[in-house]
């Protein structure tokens, strides 16, 4: 019975290999001779530099389309990302559609996106993010692209910052929904995901998205924030009134711009708790440290001035005979009501 679970285990490795060697059959050793030389080189490297290098340029200038596409399709990972990047930096029309094809390749690649930082990656992730640095995406190919990642392939990383910037459509809800539910070990892909949730402004998403507000990391509130901008409900105002009493009242401020997303979601409320949490944040005595007092009353006047009532007029003429180094197009810019 052992030798036979032995001999089972043995043939569905083969079985693997067979099936990976179809779908990438290209080795090294199957290219002309220079050109075998520069990918040696390459598979050498074990890694994707923030750089291009003397073997990577030889792909540019020396292979065919051909010769890329088969290198596309060889055994290497390391290799499929470079001779794609490759495709992409000639300006080949056919990017996206070899991209498309391309999206479940899953295999892992390190790379060094800054001379001291690196990460490790599917080759599709990178696949992709080279389409979009350079710029080449359309926005009906950028539909495209998100479609395919979010409904056949969202375990892509990709995949999280394509929900941050998507229009909310309903094909996509149920994924960003269960996204918003699951808590990892970065902040910022579950509150990224209950603000991509809030846009589409869903009554019965309030009880969860209120309780991910209240829980959420203070390094990642800033997504908070901008989802409370997308869907201002009433329910949470208490949660902008908690993190005055307990952050801002309490804690030291950390970089100028803490405050910028704060301000507009509560300025949009424009009733009198608003009122008081704006005017409190233009008062040096509500902070434990008011070093940043200048551009946090920057930023109560741009909230104001992107969401105004009546009832802030007041304290925005207050502010802007107090801030002088806004251009006059700042204040023409003002909406009237």
């Amino acid at each position: 019975m052992r030798k036979n679970i032995i001999i089972g285990f043995i043939l569905a490795i083969i079985a693997t290999s067979c099936v990976r060697n179809k779908q990438y059959p290209y080795k090294t050793s199957d290219f002309r001779p220079d050109l075998r030389k520069q990918l040696e080189k390459l598979v050498s490297e074990n890694q994707l530099p923030s750089k291009d290098t003397v073997a990577r340029n030889f792909l540019e200038k020396e292979c065919t389309k051909e010769e890329l596409l088969q290198i596309l399709n060889c055994e290497n990972p390391l290799l499929r990302i470079v001779a794609y990047r490759t495709i992409v930096n000639r300006q080949d029309k056919d990017f996206l559609k070899i991209l498309l094809t391309h999206l479940n390749d899953t295999a892992k690649v390190t790379w060094w996106y800054y001379d001291d930082a690196a990460d490790v990656f599917s080759v599709s992730d990178l696949m992709i993010r080279k389409a979009e640095d350079r710029n080449k995406l359309t926005q009906k190919e950028k539909d495209i692209l998100v479609d395919s990642v979010l409904l056949k392939y969202p375990y892509l990383r990709v995949s999280t910052w394509m929900i941050q910037d998507i229009y909310p459509q309903e094909k996509y809800y149920s994924l960003i929904k269960k996204r918003a539910n699951i808590k990892t070990e970065r902040c910022g892909e579950q509150m990224s995901a209950c603000y991509a949730l809030s846009k589409f402004k869903k009554k019965e998403d309030i009880p969860l998205l209120k309780e991910k507000f209240i829980k959420c990391d203070v390094d990642c509130s800033e997504w908070t924030f901008k989802a409370i901008i997308a869907f201002p409900d009433t329910a949470f105002l208490p949660v902008l009134t908690r993190y005055f009493e307990k952050e801002i009242r309490k804690k030291k401020q950390h970089c100028y711009d803490e405050l910028k997303y704060y301000c507009q979601a509560v300025a949009q409320y424009r009733n009198q708790e608003s009122l008081k949490i704006l005017t409190l944040l233009t008062k040096k005595e509500t902070y434990p440290d008011s070093w940043y007092l200048p551009q946090n009353k920057e930023y109560v006047f741009k909230a104001i001035q992107k969401f105004p009532a009546p009832l802030y007029d007041k304290t925005y003429r207050e502010l802007k005979s107090q801030i002088h180094d806004l251009t006059p197009d700042f204040f023409e810019s003002r909406k009237t009501w």
